[in-house]
């Protein structure tokens, strides 16, 4: 049982990383546009 919710929340946080590195990206790229 814990051992299938730590597995699930270890995706859910593989997840959360990906797009928080993802908007991360984005927001340096607008960052760079509107910076020159």
């Amino acid at each position: 049982m814990s051992k299938e919710v730590l597995e699930i929340s270890v995706m859910v946080d593989e997840k959360f990383d990906m797009s928080f590195n993802l908007v991360e990206g984005i927001f340096g790229l607008i960052l760079k546009v509107f910076g020159k």
